[in-house]
């Protein structure tokens, strides 16, 4: 293919092949986990939907399959408790994640 020779030249080379790491970042699950028991307590507590309701909601926010949203749920009941013994205001939640509507 034309112009393979140049990047085999520049980019094999030149030492620029680093060697990343595969498989998914812990600090994003941990983040992303987080934000999707917050939004399963504002569900559940502030806007008063039913667990179907949640779920079907977590699945089109998410993009993860109900199972998986129901199994990180009961993993991190702990957060849910801890959250519903802060009680958390409205604003709580819109400063932590201001980039959704809550």
């Amino acid at each position: 293919m034309r112009g393979q020779r140049t990047f085999k030249t520049i980019i094999k080379e030149s030492g620029l092949t680093a060697t990343t790491r595969k498989g998914r970042n812990n600090t994003l699950l941990f983040k992303r986990n987080e934000c999707l028991v917050a939004r399963y307590y504002h569900y559940g507590n502030v806007k008063n939907r039913c667990y179907e309701d949640i779920l079907r909601l977590l699945v089109t926010e998410f993009y993860l399959s109900p199972n998986t949203i129901s199994g990180l749920i009961m993993e991190h009941t702990a957060q849910i408790q801890a959250l519903k013994q802060k009680d958390p205001s409205l604003s709580y939640f819109q400063n932590r994640w201001p980039h959704l509507k809550w």
